[in-house]
């Protein structure tokens, strides 16, 4: 078995080996130095490897929020909001939800979402203020009232108030009949127009001459009834005038 030495070397031009039998010089050039004929094909995909550009960044997904740390745990049976019906509201002696307004109430506290609690707080709050405001009229009707009879005192000092009243009460009794005089006293109280002085001494001047006249009062027995029966009558001078003689 020879050696066989193997060589890349181009061969001389001389060297019948460089040469075709019709005497053409060989190309025995390596294949990886003979340039391409054919054009470079310019990458047109759209894949990292591929793509003729940059492909572009992809954004970073969106960050879900931390779920809140729960504060502590609730009891089961604890309701946290609106009911899903609310149970009677507790009212004030004497007090009555009118049914619209109770219903439109309740919705308005469903769609805040309130508590039962939360909403008898604000049922107690809208309660004092409404009978607050509902007493108040009647509160300074009162107190005027009080200043009207304060007004007839002053006008009417001392017995004078009760004989001014006793005429007027005397008069309405004997001018009207019972139905109508129990009736003017009713209007007389429920409008507060007998406390008011100037209807008080408006119906005195109005009904003094109706009244009756006080009782005449004697002035003791006159002298001709301490005649002795056997004496004549007086003279007419004495009759006359005898109260002159001493």
């Amino acid at each position: 078995m020879s050696d066989v030495t193997v060589t890349t070397e181009t061969p001389p031009a001389n060297d019948p080996a460089a040469r075709t039998p019709d005497g053409t010089i060989k190309d025995v050039s390596p294949a990886s130095t003979t340039p391409s004929s054919e054009p470079k094909v310019e990458p047109s995909g759209d894949s990292f490897l591929t793509s003729p550009k940059e492909p572009p960044k992809t954004p970073d997904p969106p960050k879900t929020p931390d779920a809140p740390k729960p504060e502590g745990e609730k009891k089961p049976d604890a309701v946290v909001g609106a009911p899903e019906k609310y149970a009677d509201f507790k009212l004030p002696d004497g007090y009555k939800f009118d049914d619209k307004v109770l219903g439109e109430a309740q919705a308005t506290f469903k769609k805040l979402n309130l508590t039962q609690e939360a909403g008898q707080q604000l049922v107690d709050l809208y309660a004092a203020n409404a009978l607050a405001a509902a007493k108040a009229p009647y509160d300074e009707y009162a107190n005027l009232r009080t200043e009207w009879k304060g007004e007839i005192a002053s006008r009417f000092p001392g017995e004078k108030s009760a004989q001014v009243k006793t005429m007027i009460a005397s008069v309405i009794d004997a001018a009207l009949p019972p139905s109508m005089a129990q009736n003017l006293r009713k209007a007389l109280d429920l409008t507060g127009a007998g406390d008011h002085p100037d209807v008080v001494e408006s119906l005195s001047i109005l009904l003094k001459p109706l009244s009756e006249g006080t009782p005449v009062r004697g002035n003791g027995p006159t002298g001709d009834s301490q005649r002795a029966p056997n004496a004549g009558p007086p003279s007419i001078a004495d009759a006359l005038y005898g109260h002159l003689r001493k």
